[in-house]
């Protein structure tokens, strides 16, 4: 038996790069001994069960990252959700290394908050001439709306994120500035807790930094820069919404921090203060955690033809009735065209060199700089100063001749827009592939948050690394490039600091009803009706494939009737229609197996179960940071079933049923979860309202399609049966009811047993308590129009006498009492979630823009 590769031997280095792992000379550098040694005894098929579980942790906690499938995201009407790469070989620094670094990134932090300071307020840069006019004021980040607006404190610049790469000599040196809404931390906090729990005893053992002091750190920072009329601030994280690219981090830190995930439509301006739309009432809001782009977020004072912002936002913050962080326009520091006179802003400002230097950058608006850009186009990497929507450097050496002098064109017509920047041979670090450790380049994106009078940094950061080998500078997310947890390795053990536990008076809880939007509410709401649309389609289908395994060949003229029966039923149910009904219906019944996949896998057809998992999974994305981390095990699951029956032979019915059955379980653990781990608050009353009316809803279909005509005795016979599985009541009636199955006695359990969980009654029991116990307007002692329309629902159930309902036919062989009962029943059931939807819900006007275009 062979001996496994030595993979730290395999390992070759990119020529003329720093590498983070060997010597010049190819030796394996001494913080990384101990991590080489362990990654060698593991081998390579372990290494990569190790990164499969990985993937595995990150699909359950779904975390994922949307790509857009066009350069310009604001052209493609939703993006991809892409799972997030991780590569689980970290990338480690010595506390030595990190200290240098951290010093950098804490004096940058520093010195753009001066700089920030200084240009919305007395601009001294530019009366000196530091500073020149038209770098600033041409540059879409410098906001004239946000001149003179402060927030408490001397640091107006909240946090800030720093793109870092090592040049040959192992030199850190800054790619890019972020300032304007910087993401990744939470990333990182994500590739901390999967990689530590892949590599437990390496973890342990290499005494990582924690990260969590750096995010108690910004909570706490958060509630210093409330304003100064409260005690008890109100904070919030603004999104723009589940498309966006961080879509996974806004909700991941809003559920991190304790602070609700909002929207723009869920807040509103009044009197100069900024109002949460909770349920009910207006709750106010004190501080704004802002991932918005700052330009989006009012459409009176800045751009008009926003959907993600808050009206009178602006003159809100102008008041200073909210601290919005970080600050409206200070995404004007993300100008590249800065770089040049940064070490000369230190010195003005600070009295001291610039420690991070940036990369060799000129700003074509400088006569010098642009000369020295277009006498060396070929080998600069060029940028315009203002960040657009998708990539936006230009590498001059991958275009054409005509290429490059459309470019020199467009930087002669408009200099001041543009930048050249020297392109850098990134430091690469070793990469797990199928093949072994490979070279890969690397990009540290490191974070600072303001505290007290400066700054803390998160000891390490976020690694990005090439989604391939080379040494390209194209290192984006939206380039397909994967991370790395980083490691900062302490030189002794790391004292415990800053214990979340606090002593003290207790504090008081917040109350859920007014940290709750109402945009929340009702994905709560509509997560329960698409679970439970979902679990009743797979019941539904699997029942029917059942019939079809027992009776497909057609010998047996009852088993095929109540086939028939079964599948026009599930059209009729779930409305896919034509389905088995209209036209073409014919031959797909007597041929079901495509169509029955198709109302599996099919997520763009309303109706169908892969339609129904899909709006789940948008509902629970919407609301994550209301849910545990335990629910994406769950609807992670769901999903991945779904996509990989999609890809499966359609015509092998036991492959449909399997995963008929693992979708069951996945759906029956979400509602375990929703059961035994929420607690009982506003959010799952609407959940829980929107189950009950959508089982209530799904069983009355099913009754109304199956039972109100009669047919032969071994037809319906073969027809309750298959009802009461699909019901799962199955078990209940052959032990209650132990003669031959009856129309009657079915009634007595699915309709009105409230003792039976899967009834109708029960349902519009559990319904009416939601009611009652949800937040809402007030109606005095009156019942809301939900809860009137619940109880004459209820009562039509009390009063029905089942043996009527059941009663003898017509000579058609219709019940028609029976199906006026059951219409009847549905129709209250509808306007119930109408009700609710006016009654509990804000649903805000399109706005519209009083600016004309220009």
């Amino acid at each position: 038996m062979s001996s496994p590769p030595d993979l730290l031997a395999s390992y070759r280095q990119v020529r003329a790069a720093h590498d983070e792992m060997l010597t010049a000379d190819g030796r394996i550098r001494e913080h990384w001994a101990h991590t080489g040694r362990v990654l060698n005894d593991l081998g390579l098929d372990e290494l990569l069960d190790r990164r499969d579980t990985a993937s595995r942790l990150l699909d359950d906690d779904g975390v994922t990252y949307n790509v857009y499938g066009q350069d310009d995201p604001s052209s493609a009407p939703a993006p991809a959700a892409a799972p997030w790469g991780l590569d689980p070989v970290p990338l480690l620094l010595t506390s030595d290394e990190w200290a240098g670094v951290e010093l950098g990134v804490i004096q940058r932090a520093e010195l753009f908050n001066l700089i920030l300071t200084d240009l919305y307020g007395p601009r001294q840069l530019l009366r000196r001439g530091v500073l020149p006019d038209e770098l600033v004021f041409s540059h879409p980040g410098f906001l004239r709306q946000c001149d003179q607006i402060r927030v408490p404190g001397s640091q107006q610049l909240f946090t800030t994120a720093v793109d870092l790469a090592r040049d040959g000599s192992g030199r850190c040196t800054v790619l890019a500035d972020h300032t304007q809404a910087p993401s990744g931390a939470g990333y990182a906090l994500e590739n901390r807790v999967v990689v530590s729990r892949v590599f437990p005893s390496l973890y342990r053992d290499s005494q990582v930094h924690r990260l969590a002091p750096f995010f108690r750190t910004l909570r706490t920072s958060l509630q210093d820069y409330a304003p100064p009329d409260t005690d008890d601030p109100r904070i919030v994280l603004l999104s723009p919404g589940p498309w966006s690219e961080t879509a996974f981090e806004h909700a991941y830190l809003a559920a991190h921090l304790g602070y609700p995930l909002v929207e723009g439509s869920d807040l509103t301006v009044r009197d100069g203060r900024v109002w949460l739309r909770s349920l009910g009432r207006l709750e106010r809001v004190h501080v704004i955690l802002r991932r918005t782009d700052a330009w989006f977020c009012d459409p009176l004072e800045l751009r008009g033809d926003s959907r993600l912002g808050v009206p009178g936002l602006v003159e809100a913050a102008r008041l200073g009735g909210v601290s919005i962080l970080n600050t409206l326009g200070s995404g004007l520091l993300e100008n590249p065209g800065l770089l040049p006179y940064l070490p000369r802003l230190s010195e003005h400002l600070l009295g001291e060199q610039l420690l991070l230097p940036s990369v060799p950058t000129w700003w074509c608006g400088d006569e010098d700089g642009r000369r020295h850009v277009l006498a060396h186009l070929d080998r600069l990497v060029i940028k315009p100063i203002a960040r657009g929507a998708g990539p936006t450097a230009v590498f001059p050496w991958e275009l054409s001749r005509d290429g490059r002098d459309d470019l020199r064109r467009r930087i002669e017509a408009q200099p001041a827009g543009w930048v050249g920047q020297e392109s850098l041979d990134l430091a690469s670090a070793p990469t797990l592939t199928p093949t072994g450790l490979e070279a890969r380049p690397t990009v540290l994106r490191a974070f600072a948050v303001a505290r007290h009078d400066s700054y803390t940094a998160m000891p390490g950061g976020l690694t990005r690394v090439a989604g391939s080998a080379g040494t390209s500078p194209r290192i984006s997310n939206q380039a397909g490039a994967i991370s790395k947890d980083t490691w900062v390795l302490a030189s002794e053990p790391e004292k415990l600091s800053g214990f979340w536990l606090a002593a003290g008076a207790p504090v008081a809880a917040t109350d859920p009803e007014a940290s709750m939007s109402s945009r929340a509410a009702e994905n709560l709401f509509w997560l329960g009706r698409y679970a439970e649309r979902a679990e009743a389609m797979a019941r539904l289908v699997r029942t029917a494939h059942d019939r079809r395994n027992d009776f497909q060949r057609g010998a047996n003229p009852a088993g095929t009737e109540c086939l028939q029966v079964l599948l026009t039923a599930l059209t009729r149910v779930s409305s896919t229609y034509p389905g088995f009904v209209g036209a073409g219906g014919a031959d797909r019944l007597a041929g079901p197996g495509e169509e029955l996949f198709q109302l599996v896998v099919d997520e763009k057809r309303p109706g169908t179960l892969a339609h129904a998992v899909r709006h789940l999974l948008g509902a629970v994305q919407a609301v994550r940071d209301q849910l545990s981390t335990d629910t994406w095990m769950v609807v992670g699951t769901l999903d991945r079933e779904i996509r990989e029956l999609r890809d499966s032979d359609p015509h092998r019915p036991m492959v449909v049923q399997h995963t008929l059955s693992r979708i069951m379980q996945s759906l029956l653990a979400l509602s375990g979860l929703a059961g035994e781990s929420m607690v009982r608050d506003p959010g799952w009353r609407f959940m829980d309202a929107g189950r009950r009316i959508e089982r209530s809803l799904q069983l009355a279909a099913l009754l109304r399609a199956t039972i109100t005509v009669e047919r032969s005795t071994a037809t319906d016979s073969l027809l309750l049966e298959s009802v009461l599985i699909a019901a799962e009541s199955i078990i209940t009636y052959r032990r209650r009811y132990r003669s031959q199955a009856q129309v009657e006695t079915l009634l007595d359990l699915l309709v009105v047993d409230a003792d039976n969980p899967r009834s109708l009654a029960s349902q519009l029991d559990q319904l009416a308590v939601d009611l009652r116990l949800m937040t809402s307007l007030d109606h005095g002692s009156r019942l809301s129009e939900p809860e009137r329309l619940v109880l004459e629902a209820s009562t039509a159930l009390r009063l029905a006498d089942t043996a009527v309902l059941a009663g003898p036919p017509r000579a058609d062989g219709s019940r028609p009492d029976l199906d006026d009962f059951l219409t009847r029943i549905l129709e209250l059931l509808h306007r119930t979630a109408d009700a609710i939807d006016r009654d509990r819900f804000v649903h805000l006007l399109p706005q519209q823009s009083l600016l004309a275009p220009t």
